[in-house]
């Protein structure tokens, strides 16, 4: 029973300690997003659907998108870039940060099934991405906050 006890104790440390290891090896370049090789610009998206009570009731993310107007995306980020927006420096090449939140309060009840980032440019809207995912209800009262994170190169 001991030798049984001892084997199963160093058993479970090893795979403990194994597991710790291949998890060292996380930000390898091998395992960066295919982003930093081709010096396009990182979106990111959180939407997070709180109830009137404040509740998180849904939390989404993506860096998939099934729409993403590039052109549109650029001309949107040079309107929104500031001098607070921190400047970062990831394997020798450096990106500008750009997160935006957005807040909605819904007045009537639907179904969300997009998280849609668009830009307004003279009286004209246009879809800069879209993140298509599962639908979920909302109510009167209730909010959706979308966090945009952006990563764009900078010389």
């Amino acid at each position: 029973m001991k030798k049984y006890l001892l084997f199963s104790t160093l058993a479970t440390g090893i795979i403990f300690i194994a597991s710790f290891a291949s998890l060292s090896f996380a930000q390898s370049s091998a395992n960066l997003p295919e982003f930093f090789s081709e010096r396009d610009t990182f979106v990111f998206v959180q939407t997070l659907l709180e109830n009137s009570d404040g509740q998180v009731v849904t939390y989404l993310t993506s860096d998939k998108f099934t729409d993403l107007n590039k052109a549109a995306l650029q001309k949107l980020l040079d309107k929104e870039v500031s001098d607070k927006d921190p400047i970062i420096e990831i394997n020798g090449e450096k990106f500008q940060v750009i997160k935006r939140k957005l807040t909605i309060t819904y007045d009537k009840e639907n179904v969300i099934a997009s998280t849609i980032l668009a830009d307004s440019t003279e009286g004209v809207l246009t879809t800069v991405a879209r993140f298509a995912h599962d639908g979920y209800p909302i109510v009167e009262g209730d909010k959706v906050h979308s966090i945009w994170t952006f990563l764009r190169p900078v010389e």
